[in-house]
């Protein structure tokens, strides 16, 4: 049944899956279908350079053709055209053109752009004259606007680049016990705190409101380091007073064996240095944090050298 009534069984058309340009049977009158468009390479560009030459045959350009390739060059008449394999050959077909495209037209561009009322316009893809034509039309289109409310227009040529800087205000909610306070804030006044951002979202809150107002927590790793040391401990006080200020140093009598053990606290308790409650041992403990870390490093450096 479909033999018979079948809608795309047509008599005098057939589609060419795989076509051998070389031993192609032209003998006849025949219209070919053939991409790329542009006849820069392909099966259209082989059947062109086998058939330019024949005033009998002809060119049919559907749609655009880009500037620099053959389609926009047979436009313009020439005498002469270079096949594939570089030769020079005569133009003695008929070269025409009809105007097909899937691309929207002048009129429904300048449409769309009214209702999206963009902020920059950038006019590529298509012919130089016609997007002139566009751009010029947009521009006296908006010219009634305030001159800051106008769009950016422009049509750049291929390859080259082009910025663009979009300016967005950003605002952010102060909560907690950070927004807790009897007087307004003044213009231009510091805010210290976490800010968390979620679906487009910011808000500003105290490390300890952390949890109340975000799905977050706040975590600290402690660290302790165990550094030989078979020095004295007033060589050591001496050497850590060299290096630091404010050094405070209490002694206990927990250490080895009931003896002293001695600990140092520095940069106001963030470092703590503690000998004598293991034999050959100096402990160092603190916060890990990138400036602790770096003192840290420094205090054992001191350590190793003061004995």
């Amino acid at each position: 049944q479909m033999d018979v009534s079948n809608p795309f069984n047509f008599n005098f058309i057939q589609n060419l899956k795989s076509i051998d340009v070389n031993n192609f049977d032209d003998s006849g009158p025949s219209v070919v279908f053939a991409s790329p468009g542009m006849l820069q390479s392909g099966v259209s560009r082989q059947l062109f350079d086998r058939w330019a030459t024949d005033p009998k045959n002809g060119v049919l350009i559907a749609g655009y053709a880009v500037e620099h390739t053959l389609a926009k060059e047979i436009m313009n008449q020439p005498k002469e055209v270079v096949t594939l394999e570089g030769r020079r050959q005569a133009l003695n077909c008929l070269v025409d053109y009809v105007s097909f495209s899937a691309h929207v037209d002048f009129v429904q561009n300048r449409s769309f752009i009214t209702q999206v009322d963009p902020k920059h316009i950038i006019l590529v893809h298509g012919q130089k004259d016609e997007m002139g034509r566009l751009k010029s039309a947009l521009l006296l289109q908006h010219r009634q606007l305030p001159e800051n409310k106008r769009p950016s227009i422009t049509m750049p040529p291929n390859l080259q680049e082009v910025k663009l800087k979009f300016a967005r205000r950003r605002s952010a909610k102060v909560m907690g016990t950070l927004a807790d306070r009897d007087e307004e804030p003044s213009e231009g006044e510091p805010v210290k705190g976490i800010m968390v951002t979620h679906n487009f979202s910011s808000k500003i809150v105290s490390p300890e409101d952390l949890s109340t107002y975000t799905p977050l927590r706040i975590g600290s790793v402690s660290s302790k380091l165990h550094v030989p040391f078979a020095g004295s401990i007033q060589t050591l006080h001496l050497f850590l007073n060299e290096m630091f200020m404010g050094v405070t140093q209490v002694d206990s009598d927990d250490g080895l064996n009931g003896g002293g053990a001695s600990i140092f606290d520095l940069m106001n308790g963030q470092i703590k240095v503690t000998v004598g409650k293991e034999r050959g041992v100096a402990t160092v403990e603190w916060e890990a944090s990138p400036a602790n870390d770096v003192i840290a490093d420094a205090v054992v450096a001191l350590i190793m050298h003061s004995q």
